[in-house]
């Protein structure tokens, strides 16, 4: 019985081997120069989107240091800090802050804005190393890298 099954089992293995040489089988074949050209195509257009992104994410990789730099030298060093800040007098209420006039004539109250050294100050204030600012108010490019320029913005509020 032994035998029989081991020629049963040569016998197939030689069957499998027939049917996979024979010409009529599934063969591995390369593309057709319709397929290639596609492809090609398809690379060149993925390889320009690629170039792109690269591009920009170099740009935002630069913009995050100038961030990074102008908070290090700016807002962290040890000229910079925060400030706590309270709002002091009501110019509605009788008490008042200072007088103010803009013409040198008409005074009204108007309430100050004034460093508070208590406990519970109203607001803190983000102190600016000096030496990030120029004389006109703009921040100096004497930063990280040398191109830190973050905007400064300030409001006037009545």
């Amino acid at each position: 019985m032994k035998r029989f099954l081991t020629l049963v089992g040569v016998a197939v293995v030689a069957a499998a081997m027939y049917v996979a040489a024979a010409p009529g089988s599934q063969q591995a074949k390369g593309p057709t120069a319709k397929q290639f050209n596609a492809l090609k195509k398809q690379v060149t257009r993925l390889n320009k989107k690629l170039a792109a992104l690269t591009t920009s994410e170099k740009a935002a990789k630069a913009e995050a240091d100038d961030a990074d730099g102008f908070i290090n030298d700016c807002l962290i060093s040890t000229k910079a800090g925060a400030w706590a800040v309270s709002e002091f007098g009501d110019g509605t209420a009788g008490t008042f802050g200072y007088w103010y006039t803009d013409n040198g004539t008409d005074y009204s109250n108007v309430t100050a804005l004034d460093f508070d050294t208590s406990n519970t100050p109203d607001a803190w204030l983000q102190a600016v190393d000096p030496a990030c600012i120029t004389t006109s108010g703009a921040p100096k490019a004497a930063t990280h890298a040398e191109r830190a320029r973050l905007a400064l913005h300030a409001e006037r509020a009545h």
